[in-house]
């Protein structure tokens, strides 16, 4: 069995519906996600994909792959339609990525589950999805072993820390230096959140910042 049936198998289990929505694993633009060498990673998206108005299993996965007539991007329009502010400044991050030659982007949460605000992860109601939502982060983490991943919000770096079993540094204060470290597998590029409120303590200096980032990350993954 190849890689990528590997991958379906167990996206096809993690992602059966929980709590009426379907864990959303990522969103991208490839037709082979599999092979992406680039993460984007916040700590869990707000809008849901409910499972009555998405259909069935299959048509669900053929949108995560980008197959037979369904995309991602399609399936997030007809569902949720007018794209969230969170959703605009991440496709700001990924076209600036796309400028710098890299095209297979994974956008993904370290929580692949829905609510309405993070802090309701914390909720009881929540606690079984949020527990699957993180499964499935690592399942595409291990799968896909990414090179590079720009993770977003101090929030989501010290989730993400905590479930690598490691420390990651602060947020960056000012537009002119970027936070980066590193795992045995893995680049990782802290920046502040895309997500309002804290989005507007540094969105005067977001483009700067942003391509700044775009550039150290698109000259690391074409060394």
């Amino acid at each position: 069995m190849s890689g990528a049936e590997q991958l379906e198998r167990a996206l096809r289990k993690l992602t059966a519906p929980i709590n009426g929505q379907y864990p959303r694993p990522w969103m991208t633009a490839s037709a082979t996600p599999w092979a992406s060498s680039v993460f984007t990673v916040g700590r869990n998206q707000r809008n849901g994909f409910a499972a009555d108005l998405v259909g069935d299993h299959d048509t669900y996965l053929d949108a995560l792959f980008n197959r037979n007539g369904q995309s991602c991007r399609g399936l997030y329009d007809r569902i949720i339609g007018k794209p969230s502010p969170t959703r605009i400044n991440t496709d700001r991050l990924v076209a600036g990525l796309r400028d710098k030659g890299i095209s297979d982007v994974i956008e993904t949460n370290v929580i692949c589950y829905s609510t309405p605000m993070s802090a309701d992860l914390s909720l009881s109601e929540h606690h079984g999805g949020a527990q699957r939502g993180s499964e499935v982060f690592r399942a595409i983490f291990e799968f896909i072993k990414p090179r590079v991943m720009v993770v977003h919000g101090a929030g989501t770096s010290k989730e993400l820390g905590r479930l690598l079993g490691i420390q990651l540094p602060p947020v960056p204060a000012t537009p002119e230096r970027t936070t980066r470290t590193r795992t045995p597998t893995t680049e990782i590029w802290i920046i502040p959140s895309l997500a309002p409120p804290k989005w507007n303590s540094w969105a005067r200096w977001a483009s700067r910042h942003m391509d700044l980032v775009c550039k150290e990350v698109g000259e690391y993954v074409s060394a």
